[in-house]
């Protein structure tokens, strides 16, 4: 397994996925890793999913000039319908949503973390299986999730079509964030039960943050 700096995740991606890319990005935030990818694979597609409506409308106009990325106001979850979302902000920027919102509530993120949690809005949710079909799907090269917490919850109700996703990139905790989060080894077993060998992470020393990113591919790959 090797160790990549998270500022260099793009560059090492590009190493392992084809020119022509179907990627997949849940929790999409303002489109900054949406744009360079959209830079960086002209001939690809990035699929961003961002449910807070404050922060859809900044991803909408943060891309909307580039034609290589589709915009879904839905959060990628286990069910069709609604769910509570919980909004996170900054204290020096109140009534402004900031990242590390999620579809669970904070738990040890409040001791580790200066971002408050004030307020709750319903977001759309959609499972990964349904909006395969319902956009004629067939395969993702890679699916990267920034879930704040949602990222195994995501991947068990994506079963069905696991063997057509190449590479996942999966946000980790090392603490429990988020009431009922699964924590990094746990999302590592999962996979591995179901076919992904852990490949890379971005980081080497979990005493030194308390959260980080790991990447996936398939076993026979």
């Amino acid at each position: 397994m090797f160790i990549f700096n998270s500022h260099k995740t793009i560059d090492i991606l590009e190493q392992l996925i084809p020119e022509n890319p179907i990627i997949v990005e849940a929790g999409a935030f303002d489109g900054n890793d949406s744009r360079k990818m959209a830079q960086r694979w002209p001939q690809g597609v990035i699929h961003a999913f961002e449910p807070v409506p404050e922060i859809f409308t900044r991803l909408e106009k943060n891309t909307q000039k580039y034609s290589n990325i589709i915009r879904y106001p839905y959060a990628l979850s286990n069910c069709h319908g609604w769910q509570p979302f919980y909004i996170s902000e900054k204290p020096a920027r109140p009534g402004v949503a900031s990242q590390a919102g999620s579809l669970h509530k904070p738990k040890d993120r409040l001791r580790v973390s200066p971002l408050i949690f004030p307020r709750t809005i319903s977001v759309k949710t959609l499972t990964l299986v349904e909006w395969a079909e319902q956009y004629s799907v067939n395969h993702i090269d890679l699916l990267w999730l920034d879930t704040q917490g949602h990222e195994l919850t995501i991947l068990e109700a994506a079963v069905p079509i696991l063997p057509q996703i190449r590479f996942i990139l999966a946000e980790v905790s090392f603490i429990e964030s988020y009431y009922n989060q699964p924590l990094y080894q746990d999302v590592v077993q999962w996979l591995a039960k179901h076919g992904y060998r852990h490949i890379g992470c971005d980081f080497s020393d979990k005493k030194k943050s308390f959260f980080g990113n790991a990447l996936f591919t398939q076993a026979f790959l």
